[in-house]
């Protein structure tokens, strides 16, 4: 199998046999670590393969890196490496995204879980208790078969993600929402959430990323803690206490309501600004 490759306006052709993948050049096929850039002319890229040779799509290494690799993605994914967060750790500008992507029943299709993000928030807006966010219960959305169905990618229209990344979408907005109503003010419930997702890390109390916690994961959370800010309404209504007939004296009770908006927010990556103002971690 060939696919075509587009880097700074080249194409280039990679051959895919026996489930390993090789650049063509000059009508011969290169692996990964012949790296004699002076002879081969190979491109600066890291191209991201399916665990048998399919490509999935390609993010330019940084100046430090190895210049050429060809790797799968569960290489990619315990080296940290992230596309969608520009400002967060380990990130690699994405190059490329095989157009095959999106077609039913093609090797690329397959390798990741299909999602838009209606799906996504479908899922992020039925109430539950905050226990269910716990690691493997029913609110952990990267194992439940309506979401992450335990794939390492998904697919957003179009855009590829880890899945742990978007997993920790529905449990910021089901957190948010609670603090939200209790502090009545946004920013600080931004911010509770945020902290909240550092003492939960792993999805257990007290959990650990064990690194930097400027990872993809707490940018995400930003992300979503916003989209909930701008797509539910803050409720309060006066109560009467027990016994009370009316409300003089009684309790204000705050929840909150979904008011669809937008999911731009959910699809857009955090600036330095929003950073800056929502960051609850020091590195």
């Amino acid at each position: 199998m060939e696919t075509i490759v587009e880097i700074g306006g080249v194409p280039y052709t990679f051959v895919t046999e026996d489930g390993a993948t090789a650049l063509r050049l000059d009508d011969k096929t290169t692996a990964s670590n012949d790296t004699d850039l002076g002879t081969l002319n190979l491109p600066e890229v890291w191209l991201v393969t399916r665990s048998n040779g399919v490509p999935l799509f390609a993010v330019k290494p940084d100046i430090c890196d190895k210049p050429f690799r060809i790797l799968s993605a569960e290489k990619l994914y315990a080296e940290k490496i992230q596309w969608f967060e520009p400002l967060a750790g380990f990130y690699r500008e994405r190059l490329w995204v095989n157009p095959e992507s999106n077609v039913e029943g093609s090797e690329v299709y397959g390798a990741y879980r299909q999602h838009t993000w209606q799906s996504i928030i479908d899922f992020a807006i039925v109430d539950r208790p905050s226990l269910v966010y716990y690691r493997n219960l029913p609110g952990d959305w990267k194992k439940q078969p309506e979401g992450g169905a335990k794939y390492l990618l998904c697919l957003v229209e179009g855009d590829p993600y880890w899945t742990d990344g978007l997993g920790q979408i529905p449990f910021a907005v089901d957190t948010f929402r609670k603090y939200w109503e209790e502090t009545h003010e946004v920013d600080s419930a931004i911010r509770k959430t945020g902290q909240t997702g550092l003492d939960w890390a792993d999805g257990t109390l007290g959990g650990s990323d064990d690194g930097s916690k400027n990872v993809y994961d707490n940018f995400i959370i930003i992300r979503a803690c916003l989209w909930t800010s701008e797509n539910f309404e803050l409720v309060l209504e006066k109560r009467a206490m027990s016994g009370q007939r009316f409300g003089i004296g009684g309790a204000t009770v705050a929840s909150t309501v979904f008011k669809p908006a937008s999911n731009v927010r959910l699809k857009t990556s955090i600036d330095a600004g929003l950073l800056a103002k929502y960051k609850t971690w020091e590195a």
